[in-house]
């Protein structure tokens, strides 16, 4: 797996919804955020860069969310999560989704072979969707230490 490692920050200003995550159910519970988050976002014509982004602050606990173009008037209708991630390591993984836990796994091992230490939090940025899922983009970052 070939994983860079950056040392200049990365920010992402997110707007979504957050929750606890059963038994690391994290495939299950990121969908759910995401079917209610959504109708929120079209419902209320808030403008939207597209990008979903889903963040794991925990083994137990993620967030999903997008970026909006404009927040100013979106009350208490999302949380809002900004990151910021001073050093990170970085793997565009193209494929199916079902196969992400696996990468995770794989990230991990070549993060030991490196001795990066892993302080979070991870965020998986989606590219567009695309019939063929051998060809969805996924961008992983993992704030190291």
């Amino acid at each position: 797996m070939d994983i860079e490692v950056h040392e200049q920050p990365i920010s992402f200003d997110l707007w979504g919804l957050s929750g606890d995550v059963p038994n690391f159910e994290f495939g299950p519970t990121g969908k759910k955020l995401m079917d209610e988050m959504w109708p929120r976002i079209k419902d209320n014509g808030l403008p939207h860069k597209g990008i979903n982004f889903w963040v794991y602050d925990s083994a137990q606990h993620m967030f999903t969310g997008v970026e909006l173009k404009d927040a100013s008037n979106i009350g208490d209708l999302l949380e809002h999560k900004p990151v910021n991630i001073p050093k990170y390591a970085y793997y565009k993984y193209v494929g199916p989704y079902d196969k992400l836990g696996d990468t995770h796994r794989d990230f991990e091992k070549e993060m030991d072979a490196r001795g990066l230490t892993e302080i979070g939090p991870r965020v998986e940025r989606y590219g567009d969707w695309v019939e063929d899922e051998n060809q969805l983009v996924t961008e992983i970052f993992i704030g190291v230490k």
